[in-house]
């Protein structure tokens, strides 16, 4: 009888052991499992911000290629139409610089404002312009 009372007792505290060391790893399998979710996450985000680099890459080759579609995407035309439409950019360009000097020597009402936004101009085409070409690989 105390033989049966003694497999009954130890079997009981076996099974709570076991009870306990299950939770105990229940809960180490679901921090692996968080810690491979953050992980998953992580990768995740790392992605995404890799792909709107890539996405503002493109956006940005995108916008070179039609600022000069507008060189090449002319169409059949006679050869001086051609070159006039070819001489648009670097004309208007040389406009602004000459624009910035006349309003830089001369003293018109507002002249300030004109002027910080006739340069900002001129420095975005000259730069534009000249600057593209120069970065160009040759």
């Amino acid at each position: 009888m105390l033989e049966l009372l003694g497999t009954v007792l130890t079997g009981g505290a076996t099974g709570i052991v076991g009870s306990i060391l299950g939770k105990a790893f229940g809960f180490l399998e679901y921090w692996v499992e968080e810690k491979k979710k953050d992980n998953d996450h992580q990768r995740t985000l790392e992605m995404l911000e890799m792909q709107g680099k890539l996405r503002a890459e493109d956006r940005e080759n995108e916008q070179r290629i039609a600022s000069y579609t507008h060189d090449t995407g002319i169409g059949m035309g006679s050869q001086w139409v051609i070159d006039l439409i070819r001489l648009v950019r670097p004309c208007l360009t040389f406009l602004l610089i000459i624009i910035v000097f006349v309003i830089y020597f001369s003293d018109p009402v507002g002249r300030d404002t004109i002027e910080a936004s006739v340069i900002f101009m001129a420095s975005t085409a000259t730069l534009w312009w000249f600057g593209e070409r120069a970065m160009r690989k040759k």
